[in-house]
Formats: C-alpha cells, structure tokens, sequence
C-alpha cells in the first residue's frame, strides 16, 4: 500500500517536471523564432515616439501664440484658476 503511494507520486513528479521542461524549451523556441520580428517591432516603436517628441517640441518652439484646443491662452487660463484658488482659501 505504502509502495503505490510511492509510485504515484514518483509518476506525478516525473509528469510534472516533463511537463514544465516542455514547457521551457517551447517558450525559448518560440523567443527565439521571433526574435527578429520583436527587434523591428521595438524598432518601430521608437521611431513613432521619435515623431511624436519631434511633432511636440516643434509646437512647442511655435512662440508665444500658444493657443489651448479650446481656443484659449494658457496663460489666462492660469490666472482664471490662481484666481479662483485664491476666492476660495479667502472665505
């Protein structure tokens, strides 16, 4: 009796341990199938983010006409909100 018990967990480990080995060389088979294709996709990804900075530092240089999407000053803006923090610390 104690023997089967042995046996089965002997045979649960073995199956166990196959299972996470299999598992291993499939994730560093499929890692490095597609290496190549994660290279060009990090490739990408930088030179999209080097447009964007390059798109909002060109805005940036603009000058002071710097209007929000709302068609506003920034600057007026600012002053509107300093002025209604101000209102209200002062009740």
């Amino acid at each position: 009796m104690i023997t089967d018990g042995l046996i089965l967990m002997v045979v649960g480990m073995v199956v166990v341990f196959l299972f996470l080995l299999l598992l291993n060389v499939l994730i560093s088979g499929l890692s490095w199938l597609l290496k190549d294709h994660a290279l060009q996709e990090e490739q990408r990804l930088l030179e999209a983010e080097a447009a964007k900075r390059k798109k909002k530092n060109s805005k940036k240089i603009s000058g002071p006409a710097l209007v929000t999407e709302g068609g506003e000053d920034p600057g007026r803006i600012t002053a509107v909100i300093s002025a209604a923090v101000h209102a209200h610390r002062n009740r």
